[in-house]
């Protein structure tokens, strides 16, 4: 695959789901009070749905978040920048594990119950939906020293929402993830929904896909440094492009939702497997500024920057 037909692909990928315009959508800024309030109304909800005890509650506030002690080891953490909630029930990884097998319809149906339970499309704002995107399984197997293996035991399942504002969906990280143990309590929750629309920036016209697909390849060419191809075909394992509102991250501060195109490709050369996630305007104007490797901006790529960036993504 050369480089046009790398363009070709991302833009077929975006084919016959565009909205010819997109409103630019300024998000309300956190406060102290909104996060400690955000954050009760996380733990009463799971409360409710007997999933923690909301006594003995011991909040301890970090540089960019606050992280609340529950009893049974259980904790639950907001972010300041963002909002965004996790729960964590404190149960041990291998503990609780599924008794039997079920098929993938039933575990469905076992995790959109639970969310039901826990009221999750209340976060999804008085304009916004959440749709269920996929569901994940956590098994385990063993084996002994003559290498006969035990039957996979599932440990966990985990359902996963997507957000979306008039239809447009918020990419990133899974909006809503719900992790469920063997007995069907629940094992973790997060909620990564940014707070209420203050207002309506502006109403902008969408470029077309293969506009965005060149910049997608310009971007990616740039990654890859000098060589003797800009795109060379035959490293390019896979690659698909999504439209929609972006997500920066629980830990960065957001002002604006504005239209993107986000586009995944898979490099794969010999023995190495490198995946790229790259974000670029959908409108002609930008109103976001968005980075270049994963949710941080690197300024240079020298080791040192390169270092620092590390260490922050790590934090």
């Amino acid at each position: 695959m050369n480089e046009q037909s790398l363009i070709d692909s991302l833009a077929s990928a975006c084919e016959g789901q565009l909205p010819n315009r997109a409103d630019v959508l300024a998000l309300r800024p956190f406060t102290q009070d909104e996060v400690r309030t955000r954050a009760n109304r996380f733990i009463t909800l799971i409360h409710e749905a007997d999933a923690c005890s909301n006594d003995h509650l011991h909040p301890v506030t970090r540089d960019d978040r606050t992280v609340v002690q529950l009893a049974g080891g259980a904790r639950a953490v907001i972010y300041h920048a963002s909002g965004a909630l996790q729960f964590s029930a404190g149960i041990a990884p291998l503990q609780a594990p599924f008794e039997q097998a079920r098929d993938r319809e039933q575990l469905t149906r076992l995790v959109t119950e639970a969310a039901q339970r826990l009221n999750i499309r209340d976060w999804a704002g008085d304009n916004g939906s959440l749709a269920f995107e996929r569901l994940f399984q956590s098994k385990g197997q063993g084996a002994d020293r003559n290498a006969r293996a035990s039957e996979p035991v599932l440990f966990r399942v985990t359902g996963a929402w997507r957000h979306a504002i008039a239809g447009i969906p918020v990419l990133g990280g899974a909006s809503v993830a719900l992790t469920l143990a063997g007995d069907a309590r629940l094992d973790a929750l997060s909620v990564r929904i940014r707070p209420a629309v203050s207002e309506k920036l502006d109403n902008a016209a969408i470029i077309a896909p293969e506009l965005a697909a060149r910049q997608v390849a310009a971007r990616l060419a740039s990654l890859l440094g000098n060589a003797k191809e800009r795109l060379p075909g035959d490293v390019i394992a896979s690659q698909t492009m999504r439209f929609g509102y972006l997500d920066l991250g629980k830990r960065k501060a957001q002002r604006v939702l504005a239209p993107v195109f986000v586009a995944q490709v898979v490099l794969r050369h010999r023995l190495e497997t490198q995946g790229y996630i790259i974000a670029v305007p959908a409108t002609e104007r930008h109103y976001l500024d968005l980075p270049l490797f994963g949710n941080e901006a690197v300024g240079t790529r020298s080791r040192a920057s390169n270092g620092g960036h590390c260490k922050e993504v790590l934090r």
